[in-house]
């Protein structure tokens, strides 16, 4: 009895273990980590197209493996902290997409990345996307 009891407490472990470490690796930070440049800022109630060049503004975001943020204006450090990635429900499309919540920015939704371009939303009304490049 006391076997069985050893092995069903090993298996229930072994299960647990499992299913967090795919959990974990939904939400891996991997495709983000590095520096990424701001390439332009549209939509909202003007419809606005911002890019580096009309702005004289050149922001960066860096990302790192330790899930600490920093994005930087021309140089100069406007914000760090750290970020998560979560999975929760758009408010406006009403549906489930990566969230980054940041520690001390506006919040997130990856509207889409890959090896050179992210993209990013915030999730309010005549909202902003942004886009970036690595």
């Amino acid at each position: 009895m006391k076997k069985i009891n050893i092995l069903l407490l090993s298996l229930s472990a072994l299960f647990a273990a499992v299913a967090c470490g795919t959990r974990e690796d939904e939400l891996s930070n991997e495709q983000f980590v590095g520096t990424w440049d701001w390439a332009a800022t549209t939509g909202g109630i003007g419809n606005i197209n911002d890019t580096p060049s009309s702005t004289g503004i050149q922001r960066t975001i860096t990302f790192t493996e330790t899930y600490i943020y920093t994005v930087k204006e021309n140089g100069a450090t406007v914000s760090e902290g750290t970020y998560n990635l979560l999975i929760e429900v758009t408010p406006n499309e009403h549906k489930e997409k990566l969230f980054i919540d940041f520690s001390n920015y506006p919040d997130v939704f990856v509207d889409g990345i890959d090896s050179s371009n992210l993209y990013l939303g915030d999730h309010s009304n005549d909202g902003y996307s942004y886009h970036y490049k690595k």
